[in-house]
């Protein structure tokens, strides 16, 4: 009985034996690994640079700062962390793009198609976005302090504790869009459109709304402690105190 265990014994040690080299070779596959990725990704900026196009790209973690991108075709593209900074990417088409935690600070994004695109925690610190389409965008705490958002269409868009403070809205849409604890102090909202948006607790000291829209939005427990609303439409305004303006 002892001698058919030794014998299955010795058979299991010979046969699985593992040498130093099939040790190396499986750690060296997730080196392998890795450097694909990274070839891979190389390849996807050398294609953006010089084709101007890289749509459903993998761009995560790229370095394009002060990249010239004017009408950049990425729609779809995983921009993941990825740096932007000082970019020009005017009329640039981003739509569905995941550009979360990316700096675009200083960024050129004027008239530049992001529709659906998902930007939370993003840095556009004084980027300009005039007349850019963010309608359904994810901006959930976002820094867009001193931006330009003149004429831009925030329609439904999640902007919930986005920083705006001093940034310039004049024109823009903000129609349905959840901005609740929000930041726009200092912010110009001047003809702007906010009907049925949602405002609650949102920061809106010394904020310029002069002929803006809020027809049915929200405003409970929002701050308006120099806010100016001179020729506002406060029709169906749910007032900070929770009453509403008939």
């Amino acid at each position: 009985m002892l001698a058919p265990i030794l014998s299955l014994l010795t058979y299991i040690t010979t046969s699985v034996t593992l040498t130093p080299s099939d040790l190396s070779n499986s750690s060296g596959w997730h080196g392998d690994r890795s450097v694909q990725l990274a070839k891979q990704q190389n390849s996807a900026i050398e294609q953006l640079l010089s084709t101007n196009e890289c749509e459903g790209c993998n761009l995560e973690n790229a370095d394009l700062q002060g990249a010239k991108l004017r009408g950049a075709k990425l729609r779809g593209a995983n921009m993941r962390n990825a740096d932007l900074s000082y970019a020009n990417l005017e009329n640039a088409d981003l739509e569905n793009t995941n550009l979360e935690n990316a700096n675009l600070a200083g960024s050129n994004l004027r008239g530049a198609e992001l529709e659906n695109a998902y930007l939370r925690s993003v840095d556009l610190d004084n980027a300009n976005l005039n007349n850019a389409n963010l309608e359904k965008v994810n901006l959930e705490n976002a820094n867009l302090e001193g931006s330009n958002l003149r004429g831009a269409n925030l329609d439904t868009a999640y902007l919930r504790g986005v920083n705006f403070r001093d940034a310039d809205l004049q024109l823009a849409i903000l129609e349905n869009a959840n901005l609740q604890d929000a930041n726009f102090q200092r912010a110009i909202l001047r003809d702007a459109v906010l009907d049925d948006a949602y405002l609650g607790n949102t920061n809106l000291r010394n904020a310029d709304l002069r002929n803006a829209s809020l027809q049915d939005a929200n405003l409970q427990g929002a701050k308006l402690a120099g806010t100016n609303l001179r020729g506002a439409d406060l029709k169906g305004v749910y007032l900070p105190d929770g009453m509403r303006n008939e």
